[in-house]
């Protein structure tokens, strides 16, 4: 657990350590509040970190715009957008500060006129007493451990090591529960603890599935969350879930039998400490379902789906894993925008159930699942375009599906469509004629 002796002895009041500003950043994007807008997580997350890296003078609206909400370099759409959510931002950090702000620690700002971050230090009472230099000691040094590889230090970066008790995100549980939970890992372990929630965070990381440099990040979190607690199945269920994941991205035929060599050891890995949790049976459905093995795919998903039937990342995994076992009205019922969902998972549901009734026939449902995203905070990817463009395609409004297809091809030239309709559907011969025709036709 980090505390105040850990800090320089030189830190001068005022002025946090980077740990300390992480730690604080984490109870923000955890609170109650921001769990609603992952969004604005992202983007604070953003301005921070670049802020610790002594870039915060160079933070930009475009950037942000590109960065965390993927808008296209051009135009000014984007810059304005930001300029919206970063008063929703200041209003959100209000607001936790007010609720949950008591005068001490660090405090993070982002004031009006610019989005590079401003953090304020007061220690406690606590802090100051044993941050008294002993003159007899060298100036201590950071305890935070260098870990190699660059997506290892984006995802500590970007997440750092959270552990506090009284902050977790909620899975299919109610919160209460949940809580009894986290406070049950503590008094048993706040590695474990700590272990557990930096899986909490990273299993948030799923979607865009399509963001590879994204999936490596929520990797390197799940690899280091196995290093801080090798007996907590979360880190092996997430690791597994991301290895699969890569393959199924992957076009080097040598990389992705390896990914689903390490993927299917991590899922086993995952079941043997805890054969009866959601999340590492859904783990091994989709690696068996990315293996081509749907039946034994399916088997694990449905195991999972009723040991956790509100989770909504659980309930992602195993939609993707009905889409690619050729299952779309197994995807349907786990993504109906009815159906009762808490946790991550937020964004992931309207793309797999789009997906699932542009399968089933249904493309009047798969515009209305794609056109209403930005509405809903959704991100808009390639994949989204794609789809909604072969819906109108199919309803005759060639206009429309011309204007999407166009769209993808300026925004994401390099987006590999072809292949990954045939990865996706390859146990799915009508829907992927359909979308292989519409990219012909225009």
């Amino acid at each position: 657990m980090n505390k105040a002796s850990d800090l320089p002895v030189d830190q001068p009041v005022g002025q946090p350590s980077p740990e300390l500003v992480r730690q604080a950043l984490q109870r923000i994007v955890t609170s109650e509040a921001f769990q609603s807008s992952p969004r604005l997580q992202q983007f604070l997350t953003y301005v921070v970190e670049e802020t610790l890296a002594g870039r915060g003078a160079q933070i930009r609206g475009k950037a942000i715009a590109v960065e965390v909400y993927q808008r296209r370099i051009d135009g000014t759409g984007g810059q304005n957008l930001v300029r919206v959510e970063a008063r929703r931002l200041r209003r959100l950090l209000r607001e936790f500060y007010e609720d949950f702000g008591d005068g001490e620690g660090v405090h993070i700002f982002v004031d009006p006129g610019g989005y590079k971050p401003r953090f304020s230090f007061e220690p406690s009472v606590e802090q100051q007493s044993s941050e008294t230099p002993d003159q007899n000691k060298p100036a201590g040094k950071s305890r935070l451990p260098l870990f190699a590889g660059l997506g290892v230090l984006a995802a500590c970066a970007a997440f750092g090591l959270w552990v506090v008790k009284e902050s977790a995100v909620p899975l299919a549980t109610t919160p209460s529960k949940k809580q009894a939970e986290r406070t049950a890992l503590g008094e048993q372990s706040l590695v474990r603890l700590q272990a557990a929630n930096i899986a909490e965070q990273a299993r948030g990381l799923l979607f865009p599935v399509f963001d590879v440099k994204r999936q490596q990040m929520a990797l390197s979190m799940f690899q280091h969350a196995t290093e801080l607690d090798p007996a907590l199945s979360d880190g092996y269920a997430g690791s597994a879930q991301v290895s699969a994941t890569l393959a199924l991205l992957s076009a080097d035929a040598i990389q992705k039998d390896d990914l689903l060599r390490q993927a299917s050891i991590l899922a086993d890995k995952a079941l043997d400490l805890s054969p009866a949790d959601a999340w590492a049976n859904a783990a091994q459905g989709w690696v068996l379902a990315v293996s081509d093995r749907p039946d034994d795919a399916l088997k694990h998903a449905k195991i999972s789906s009723e040991l956790a039937p509100t989770d909504g990342h659980v309930l992602d995994l195993v939609g993707m894993t009905a889409i690619l076992t050729n299952s779309p009205e197994f995807a349907a019922d786990v993504s109906n925008p009815e159906r009762s969902r808490i946790g991550s998972g937020r964004f992931g549901a309207r793309n797999i159930w789009g997906v699932s009734q542009l399968m089933l026939g249904n493309y009047q449902s798969v515009v209305q699942a794609f056109e209403g995203a930005p509405a809903a905070g959704a991100p808009v990817s390639a994949p989204s375009l794609l789809f909604q463009a072969v819906a109108h395609d199919q309803l005759g409004n060639s206009q429309e599906a011309q204007k999407l297809i166009d769209e993808l091809r300026d925004t994401w030239p390099d987006f590999p469509s072809e292949f990954l309709v045939e990865r996706i559907f390859h146990r799915e011969k009508e829907t992927r004629e359909r979308i292989l025709n519409a990219l012909d036709r225009y």
